[in-house]
């Protein structure tokens, strides 16, 4: 449970796969310049690889290769095809990808390079919340990057800030989940659910659990 800000990526299928590669490098050192805590290598894989060092890449790649139905054409993507590279943001923030991977429908048409996945950003929060701020807008730079390279990027950010650009909207949507996840959390804690070795809830490290809790 967390606020996402979930994204789509689209390169035409006529791109060639050495244009790609030399796109995702551009964007991976605009987030070299970004107060990131680490941004990986960029994951190139040779045709039927399975490297265990971008494991988390090809299997984020494996799940979004299942078919998908858009405007009533079945589109299939090629796990194999997959070449990305994953920036952390900061602490409390989960990992995202930026990656592409071949995609067309059974019989070759409507080719296409394309990703889609989400990033928890709400968690950030439990650090500050100008952490959580440079975590989220950081993510969204480089979505704005990538579209001035061409990129076609579709985005629906749960925090709001994507359409608005504004911080202080950003800080109050994840308030607000932070209460709503710190009651039910506590709900959970009091029946016994949430005890040590069971389930892992990161609002609790909030320094104002109790307070969010109490709504």
């Amino acid at each position: 449970m967390g606020l996402h800000l979930n994204y789509e990526l689209r390169l035409p299928g006529s791109t060639t796969a050495a244009e790609v590669t030399a796109l995702l490098e551009k964007v991976r050192a605009f987030a070299g310049e970004l107060p990131f805590e680490r941004v990986s290598d960029l994951h190139l894989p040779e045709p039927g690889s399975h490297d265990s060092r971008a494991g988390g890449l090809r299997f984020l790649a494996s799940v979004i290769e299942k078919v998908s139905a858009e405007e009533g054409v079945d589109l299939i993507s090629d796990a194999d095809s997959v070449r990305g590279f994953a920036v952390w943001p900061g602490a409390g923030c989960e990992t995202a990808a930026f990656a592409f991977m071949k995609r067309a429908a059974e019989g070759g048409e409507r080719p296409e390079w394309y990703w889609h996945t989400c990033c928890k950003t709400q968690y950030a929060s439990v650090i500050g919340d100008a952490h959580l701020v440079a975590c989220h807008t950081g993510l969204v730079k480089m979505l704005d990057y990538a579209i001035e390279l061409g990129v076609e990027v579709v985005v629906r950010d749960e925090a709001h800030y994507w359409e608005t650009r504004n911080e202080q909207r950003l800080i109050m949507e994840v308030r607000n989940m932070n209460r709503i996840v710190a009651a039910f959390a506590g709900k959970l804690a009091d029946l016994g659910i949430l005890a040590e070795g069971q389930l892992r809830a990161p609002i609790f490290e909030h320094r104002r659990f109790e307070r969010l809790e109490m709504g």
